[in-house]
C-alpha cells in the first residue's frame, strides 16, 4: 500500500490493540480505495474525526475493528479496512450524507453508505464490491 492521506495519522483509522502491535505497518492494513475516499471527503468538507482514542477521546471503532470485536456485524467492512465512519467538525452530518449520495462520480470508489436515519450522528461508508448502479444504501 504505497497511498496514505495526508490529514490523518495512523492512529486515526484504526484500534489501540492493532496500532500497538504494528504501529506504521497498520497501513498495509487498509484498503487504499478506502483511503482516498477518506482525502476526498476531507477536502470537500474540512476537517473529519474517525477515532479519537490516541488523544483521550471515546472513538477506537470508527475505522479498522478488530475480528473479535462486539461491534457491528460479524463481516463488517470495518473489519477489512473498507470502512469509516466519519463524524465531521465544521459541516453538517446530513449535507455530508446528501452530497455524498446526490455525487457518486466524484466519490467514485464509495459503493455504500449507512442510512442516515440509522446512524444520525457519524456517515459510515465503505468501498465493498457492488455491482448496483450508483452508491447502496443499507442498515447497520
Amino acid at each position: 500500500m504505497s497511498y496514505r492521506p495526508k490529514h490523518f495519522a495512523i492512529q486515526e483509522l484504526v484500534y489501540p490493540e492493532i496500532y500497538e502491535s504494528r504501529t506504521w505497518r497498520c497501513w498495509e492494513l487498509l484498503d487504499e480505495r478506502a483511503l482516498r475516499s477518506l482525502s476526498s471527503i476531507r477536502d470537500k468538507f474540512g476537517p473529519l474525526t474517525v477515532n479519537d482514542w490516541h488523544w483521550g477521546g471515546n472513538y477506537k471503532e470508527s475505522g479498522l475493528r478488530s475480528f473479535t470485536t462486539q461491534t457491528g456485524a460479524k463481516l463488517s467492512q470495518h473489519r477489512f479496512g473498507r470502512a469509516f465512519d466519519i463524524k465531521p467538525k465544521e459541516a453538517v452530518i446530513q449535507d455530508v450524507y446528501e452530497y455524498i449520495l446526490g455525487h457518486p462520480r466524484e466519490f467514485k470508489f464509495i459503493s455504500t453508505l449507512e442510512n442516515i436515519e440509522a446512524t444520525p450522528t457519524w456517515v459510515h461508508f465503505d468501498t465493498r464490491l457492488n455491482q448496483d448502479p450508483g452508491i447502496r444504501i443499507v442498515n447497520p
